[in-house]
């Protein structure tokens, strides 16, 4: 595989997991950002019986496309690093997999909630959110691990690519949970999958620049 063709790869990866956020709660009524969590399952338990299934099974789909845009990671690394390049995709592999289930996880909340055992669902969402933190902790230290090698100079891309790196864009989530209803709910609700969206993009531009 070659490093345009890894790249691209995860730019569809993401956009697809994207979009598997979108199929499962997207509503144009927006939800509470102050009550997430909550909110959104209670628009995914008046959504259809399909679209929480073909939501959810986006996310293990995407989760392996998203493995394959990974490599890039590898094919970027200068020859003598490559040890590390190695080492911090299969972090990044191992979190989008726990990714995937976690995605998969939210269409099941929104079929329980369509019953009265409220007990199940509370017992999904409390193991749902331990979930969560588990696959933010495991990518935030491989895209910290990333964006310290390309800060390094240890990959091909230039050092600005820093201030696209997901780690980075990161800090820029308060901002998403001051949009206008509407804009919040597409940006806020599918930010994670939109920082690589917007990593993968910028990738593409480097690549095509580098290679005039």
């Amino acid at each position: 595989m070659t490093l345009y063709k890894s790249i691209l790869i995860g730019f569809f990866g993401s956009f697809l997991m994207f979009l598997g956020d979108m199929t499962l709660y997207y509503d144009p009524n927006d939800y509470d950002g102050k009550d997430a969590i909550n909110s959104v399952i209670g628009i995914m338990k008046n959504v259809s019986i399909k679209r929480l299934y073909i939501g959810g099974l986006l996310g293990p789909i995407s989760a392996f496309i998203y493995c394959l845009g990974f490599y890039h990671i590898v094919l970027a690394m200068q020859e003598k690093y490559l040890t590390i390049g190695w080492f911090i995709f299969l972090v990044k592999v191992f979190g989008i997999i726990l990714g995937g289930s976690f995605h998969i996880q939210c269409a099941n909340l929104g079929l329980l909630s369509r019953h009265e055992n409220k007990g199940a669902l509370d017992e999904s969402l409390k193991f749902l959110k331990l979930q969560g933190k588990i696959v933010f902790v495991i990518a935030a230290l491989a895209n910290l691990a990333l964006t310290l090698v390309i800060l390094s100079g240890l990959t091909v891309f230039p050092k600005w690519q820093v201030l696209f790196t997901p780690m980075f864009l990161l800090i820029l989530t308060p901002l998403t949970e001051r949009l206008p209803k509407g804009l919040h709910m597409i940006i806020c609700g599918g930010w994670f999958n939109l920082i690589y969206f917007i990593y993968y993009l910028t990738l593409l531009i480097n690549y095509t620049n580098m290679n005039l």
